[in-house]
């Protein structure tokens, strides 16, 4: 179970997150959604433990996640929106730099994710579709419990939404936790909770497939 209680967070004086509560279990794939500025990334980032929330607190299986100075990969993975690959290094050298386990050899999900073929090139050379392809391989090599993305699949192409939207599924399946933010709306049906960040805190998305509806409730 993963939980997070009460979480604040202010930005120079101005408070961004507010009381932020829910929580999420094993196979959850959890989307939030809201207006361009609400602070969904900076919640992400909050629940990554990039950033430090003001208040409240953030626990894995009952343990606090912000007792020490560093998340362990295999607990969560996180993909911000800007890639945090080194363009200038191959696929390869990238998703070794971000390995975390030497006994691991992650090949099959390299070849799930179409990155076969592009190991030896340089990160700058790539399509934003794969280097977003790369981003998200480069946590899931090291098999987390709980996956944190910010709009994965933005400005990608079908294909490429395809195999992310797969990945996210079968991590999922497998138990995995999924928490996303997404303006996508075909996104939407693959989360079994959808919620809106709206005033810093977090509502629960009406049970609607009226996309006016919810749109208001923005």
């Amino acid at each position: 179970m993963y939980c997070a209680e009460h979480i604040s967070f202010s930005y120079r004086k101005k408070e961004v997150l507010r009381d932020v509560s829910f929580t999420a279990k094993e196979g959850d794939f959890i989307g939030i959604v809201g207006k361009n500025g609400c602070g969904k990334s900076t919640l992400l980032s909050v629940l990554a433990g990039v950033r430090r929330p003001a208040g409240g607190t953030i626990s894995f299986e009952g343990a606090p996640m912000f007792s020490k100075k560093s998340i362990p990969a295999d607990i969560i993975g996180y993909v911000p929106q800007l890639n945090p690959l080194l363009p200038e290094l191959s696929v390869r050298d990238n998703l070794k730099l971000w390995l975390r386990n030497s006994a691991v050899s992650p090949e099959s999900l390299y070849l799930q994710m179409g990155l076969t073929d592009y190991l030896r090139v340089p990160v700058a050379k790539l399509s934003e579709g794969l280097k977003k392809r790369v981003s998200i391989a480069s946590v899931l090599q090291n098999s987390p419990k709980i996956l944190i993305l910010d709009e994965p699949s933005a400005a990608l192409d079908m294909p490429c939404k395809e195999v992310i939207h797969e990945q996210l599924q079968s991590f999922a399946k497998n138990g995995g936790i999924v928490l996303f933010t997404t303006h996508e709306e075909a996104e939407f049906s693959l989360c079994n909770t959808l919620y809106i960040l709206k005033d810093g805190m977090l509502h629960p998305a009406p049970d609607t497939q009226d996309m006016h509806l919810l749109i208001q409730q923005f």
